[in-house]
C-alpha cells in the first residue's frame, strides 16, 4: 500500500475515534452511532498499524485512532446502555402514574412544593 494510503486510512481511523468518544453520551441512536464509528475506526487504525509494521515504520497517529476508537467504543456501549436504562425507566415511572391517580396527586403536590420553595 503506498505511503498516501496508509496515512489516510490512520487519519480516517484517528476521525472516527474522536467521533465516537464525543457522540457516545449524546443519546440512544447518537451511542449505537458511536459504536458503528468506533469499530470502523478499529479496523482501520488496524490496517493501517500493519501497513506500516510491514515497512517496519511506526505510526503515532494510527496509534492514536487505534487507542480512541477503543475509547470511543467502551463510552458508547456504556452510553448506550445507561440511556436504554433510563428510557425503559421512565417508560415505567410514566405508565406508573397513567395508571395509578394517587401516584399522580402525590407527583403533583411534590412538583408544587419544589416550585413553592425555590420561588
Amino acid at each position: 500500500m503506498e505511503q498516501q494510503g496508509k496515512k489516510g486510512l490512520a487519519i480516517a481511523s484517528l476521525v472516527l475515534g474522536i467521533a465516537a468518544c464525543v457522540i457516545s453520551w449524546w443519546g440512544l441512536v447518537l451511542g449505537i452511532i458511536g459504536i458503528v464509528c468506533a469499530i470502523v475506526g478499529l479496523i482501520l487504525a488496524i490496517n493501517a498499524q500493519k501497513s506500516y509494521k510491514a515497512l517496519g515504520q511506526k505510526n503515532g497517529i494510527a496509534t492514536a485512532g487505534l487507542v480512541l476508537s477503543i475509547i470511543g467504543l467502551v463510552l458508547s456501549i456504556i452510553g448506550t446502555i445507561v440511556c436504554g436504562v433510563l428510557l425503559a425507566a421512565g417508560t415505567a415511572v410514566a405508565n406508573q402514574i397513567a395508571n395509578d391517580p394517587e401516584v399522580a396527586n402525590q407527583l403533583s403536590s411534590a412538583l408544587d412544593q419544589i416550585s413553592s420553595s425555590v420561588n
